[in-house]
């Protein structure tokens, strides 16, 4: 009898401890899947996030690519890529410190081009130019035959009046006419003329010598005949208007500076 009660209780000794034992396992199972569904949401969240990040840079890459770029190149290469079949400046003078801006009006065979200087670069025709005070010109037109556009350059060559001696070999012709001074001389296929206004004291004579210098060294176009004015008397954009025709097209450019002028001629024989 005494074995009989011996045996049992150690039977059930080793079933508490078998309980025992199967309860720590549960607890364990259970802390580990809880764990492992914590990690799992928190690497879920964490790939929500980049890729919540990657989404906008991508946006943020898209929308910087569909930025219009025009306003930032040079008005040059903005003129070039509109009228590729047309000579235009290379150069044109706006200030010191300032940028070249344009507006355009017409099309390759019938074109005008005010240009602008200005403290930023704006894009062609930009309407915050129509408030600004235009430095420099260009136009260009085709005419129906190559007399009519000859005609249209209105050479004003005149060789009466006293001889001056403007340098390099060049005589230029003066002569009085309504309160002004008109200075005038051939180089080639070029007329040129300087009106002083006698009022205001202006002597043609040294701004007539500045641009026999300056046309030394540097090479106009080739026309088939050309006309360079320079007033004196005028302080905008018209002052210098330089016009030559080729075949039966007429190109001018105009500045408020004779020399600026020039230079805007000599960047389209380059």
């Amino acid at each position: 009898m005494k074995k009989e009660v011996g045996l049992l209780l150690t039977l059930l000794t080793v079933g508490a401890l078998a309980a025992c034992s199967n309860g720590d396992t549960d607890e364990t199972q259970a802390t580990n899947i809880s764990t492992s569904e914590q990690i799992s949401t928190q690497t879920s969240e964490s790939m929500t996030t980049s890729s919540t990040s990657t989404a906008l840079a991508s946006s943020t890459a898209e929308s910087d690519s569909g930025q219009d770029t025009t306003a930032t190149a040079n008005v040059f290469d903005q003129l070039a890529e509109t009228f590729p079949n047309i000579t235009l400046p290379a150069k044109v003078s706006v200030g010191d410190g300032k940028i070249v801006n344009a507006a355009t009006d017409g099309n390759d065979s019938d074109l005008s081009i005010l240009y602008y200087g200005l403290d930023e670069q704006l894009s062609v025709n930009d309407t915050a130019l129509n408030n600004e005070t235009a430095v420099a010109g260009y136009k260009t037109k085709v005419y129906d035959s190559v007399d009519d556009a000859a005609a249209a350059v209105n050479v004003t060559a005149d060789e009466g009046g006293q001889a001056v001696d403007l340098g390099h070999g060049i005589t230029g012709y003066s002569q009085g006419a309504a309160g002004s001074t008109y200075l005038s001389w051939q180089e080639g296929n070029w007329s040129l003329t300087v009106r002083g206004v006698n009022q205001e004291q202006q002597d043609p004579t040294s701004k007539a010598k500045e641009v026999v210098a300056y046309l030394e060294k540097n090479m106009l176009p080739v026309p088939g005949v050309g006309q360079i004015t320079v007033d004196m008397g005028q302080d905008d954009y018209l002052a210098t208007t330089v016009v030559w025709q080729e075949d039966k097209r007429v190109y001018t450019v105009e500045h408020q500076e004779a020399i600026a002028a020039l230079e805007m001629a000599v960047s389209m024989n380059q």
